[in-house]
């Protein structure tokens, strides 16, 4: 693997969403678009050079 060779990061949103109590049960769909939304401006700020994001979502 090489500096251009981004590297592959797998998101599984319900243990992402679900480990901080703010009311995303009201909301799941909400709560998922959020944080791909979030993922999508941010990215993965530890990760230096390019990224692959995959955001696994329910239903």
């Amino acid at each position: 693997m090489n500096a251009n060779t981004p590297v592959l990061v797998v998101v599984d949103a319900a243990n992402v969403v679900g480990s901080v109590p703010d009311g995303w049960w009201r909301d799941r769909r909400g709560a998922a678009e959020r944080l791909r939304d979030r993922l999508a401006s941010e990215g993965v700020p530890a990760v230096s050079g390019p990224v692959e994001i995959v955001l696994v979502v329910e239903g």
